[in-house]
């Protein structure tokens, strides 16, 4: 899988995002681009890998003990994978994701 470097903007706009949703996703879109379509395409216990169409984005998910995993930045149609395990904790359920657009 393809991946890029994930640039000191991208990880601004990731950390300083408030995107809470259950069960779902949201985006913060620049106006006049593209629209996202992103849908969670995978998890177990304690990962979960976004897929998005549109654009370069980085997958992010809700941890049980309250961290957000993000994964990497990734090309439109495939995937990024957030994981959990890397702040020693699982995935919340239900399943609490969604995505940053990279420009």
């Amino acid at each position: 899988m393809r991946r890029v470097v994930l640039s000191a903007f991208a990880v601004a706009a990731l950390a300083g995002s408030s995107l809470a949703v259950t069960g779902g996703a949201a985006s913060a879109e620049p106006a006049g681009t593209t629209a996202l379509h992103c849908r969670l395409a995978w998890n177990d216990n304690n990962t979960a890998g976004i897929s998005c169409t549109g654009g370069t984005f980085v997958g992010w998910a809700k941890c049980k003990n309250g961290s957000t995993a993000q994964g990497a930045a990734a090309y439109s149609g495939t995937t990024s994978y957030a994981y959990c395990s890397s702040y020693g904790s699982s995935l919340k359920k239900p399943v609490e994701w969604g995505w940053v657009r990279v420009q």
